[in-house]
């Protein structure tokens, strides 16, 4: 069973290999050679250890047979990851994080919104919908649509804060750059 973080595909010449099957790259581990007597040659034992990650090729989502043979403790298959395999690694993991929480917001608010489109919202929904808001403006801020997502703002010192039809706008500007940034980014 793959799992969700990604991991770097462990260098060990001519014991790994990357099989293409089904539109899908597997990474494979060379268990075993053993010699046939009978047919006179080695006959050698390819195990699926993962797939490769479409848009970084040197990571891999592990499956089981990963686990067994290098265990994801293995410190020293981390500590090889380039800045950006790392940062990849990093936005899956806010990515896989936050995506759930901002579902539902984004379902929340779109509910409240028709009741209430141009009711001001208050400064403890404002700040608890930025905590998720946040972290995933981080993530995204090197895309180039980065500077269209901003945070929800409150009325301070007589200026106008954001309604309930201003936030919904918001949410929805991070719900299409999440979903372009997950299809580049899987």
């Amino acid at each position: 069973m793959l799992t969700q973080d990604p991991v770097k595909i462990p260098d060990i010449p001519q014991r790994i290999r990357v099989k293409e099957k089904d539109g899908h790259s597997y990474v494979q581990y060379l268990a075993a050679r053993p010699y046939d007597a009978d047919k006179k040659y080695v006959i050698p034992n390819w195990v699926n250890i993962g797939k490769q990650a479409e848009t970084m090729p040197g990571l891999m989502y592990p499956n089981d047979n990963y686990e067994k043979i290098f265990c994801r403790e293995d410190e020293q298959m981390e500590e090889n990851m380039t800045a950006e395999e790392a940062q990849y690694v990093q936005e899956n993991a806010t990515y896989g994080m936050y995506a759930p929480f901002f579902t539902g917001l984004y379902n929340e608010f779109k509910q409240q919104t028709r009741k209430k489109a141009d009711e001001p919202i208050n400064r403890y929904k404002a700040e608890n919908i930025n905590k998720v808001l946040l972290p995933l403006r981080d993530m995204m801020k090197g895309e180039d649509y980065a500077e269209l997502l901003g945070l929800i703002s409150t009325a301070e010192d007589g200026e106008e804060g954001m309604n309930y039809g201003d936030v919904m706008i918001l949410l929805t500007q991070y719900k299409s750059a999440l979903t372009k940034f997950h299809r580049n980014h899987k």
